[in-house]
């Protein structure tokens, strides 16, 4: 057999061998964002996607569809062909908050879940006068003047609502729940004196944190972050099981094929490491924090049934 057809034939089958094992993709891979275009989330995940062409193989597409908490976007992902050319990057809140307040059609059953790669606490912040100047401090003042202070959160049924009252169960603390459209309203109520404390992220908080407008007491993480090391973490208060992260990561369709499950995993972890990456999620108070497999699948389980059980206390179910 000629030289030049034996070569041609074994690079034939190496590429074949690569694309059935996943490793490329026969077509452009459609990340779905289910989240209008802007924003942290589609940020990050748009320059996640970049870095992650070069180990798919594959030019990968990010298509923004929100609506719902996320859930439209997230059910056209498991409505999509299980072959690993549509996934979707989401963050808690299609996951483990929106089914327990929200119509859905989808459990965590109906997808695979591939990768976490970053999270960060929500975080508790009050104006610098406030009579606390620790987290432990702050839940002691709440508890003992029942709905006397207002805070302010994401919206009913927000992921930063679930996330307090699940502390302030625990605590025995009741205060008044005051709605607003997302973080960067919560702020300015919160420095026009409206509301009494901010519950949302940290990205948004940071600046008057650092000018002394603003003092960041209690996170919703067990441990701390090194955006805020002045603000208290759940294992200092004894709850680090009551934790909730707003994280980040990778679901694909149910019944992808295994071999291209490692293939997204793999691609998409390594490009969270990237530098151009990890710059961004550092810039924003964020932290990359890598969750695979059955790992992930379990992480998200207990949050769904401990955030369900929350909305439930609050009468926002809607089941």
């Amino acid at each position: 057999m000629p030289r030049f057809s034996f070569t041609a034939r074994a690079f034939a089958l190496a590429l074949g061998s690569l694309i059935a094992g996943g490793a490329l993709a026969a077509e452009p891979i459609r990340l779905i964002v289910p989240t209008t275009a802007g924003g942290g989330t589609d940020g990050f995940f748009r320059m996640l996607a970049k870095d992650a062409e070069p180990h798919l193989g594959a030019p990968v597409v990010v298509v923004n569809v929100g609506g719902a908490g996320g859930s439209i976007g997230v059910t056209q992902m498991v409505r999509a062909a299980p072959d690993g050319n549509t996934i979707a990057g989401v963050w808690l809140g299609p996951v483990t908050v929106a089914p327990h307040t929200t119509p859905v059609s989808y459990t965590p059953k109906d997808y695979i879940a591939v990768a976490q790669l970053t999270s960060a606490p929500y975080v508790m912040c009050v104006q610098h006068d406030f009579a606390a100047d620790d987290g432990k401090q702050l839940m002691q003042l709440l508890r003992k003047a029942p709905n006397r202070y207002t805070f302010g959160t994401d919206g009913a049924g927000g992921p930063g609502q679930l996330a307090a009252q699940r502390i302030f169960d625990r605590q025995d603390i009741h205060q008044r729940d005051i709605p607003y459209k997302g973080a960067g309203d919560t702020l300015l109520a919160l420095l026009g004196g409206h509301i009494d404390m901010y519950v949302g992220s940290i990205p948004p908080v940071l600046p008057y944190v650092k000018s002394g407008k603003v003092k960041c007491l209690q996170l919703t993480s067990a441990d701390k972050v090194a955006a805020l090391p002045q603000a208290t973490s759940l294992n200092e208060l004894g709850l680090g099981e009551e934790q909730t992260l707003l994280w980040r990561g990778i679901l694909a369709p149910r019944n992808t094929p295994p071999e291209r499950v490692r293939a997204l995993e793999r691609a998409f972890t390594a490009a969270a490491q990237s530098a151009a990456t990890r710059s961004f999620v550092e810039d924003a108070g964020e932290q990359i924090a890598i969750v695979t497999g059955d790992a992930f699948r379990a992480q998200i389980e207990r949050e769904y049934a401990a955030l369900g059980k929350v909305a439930e206390g609050l009468k926002l179910s809607s089941k």
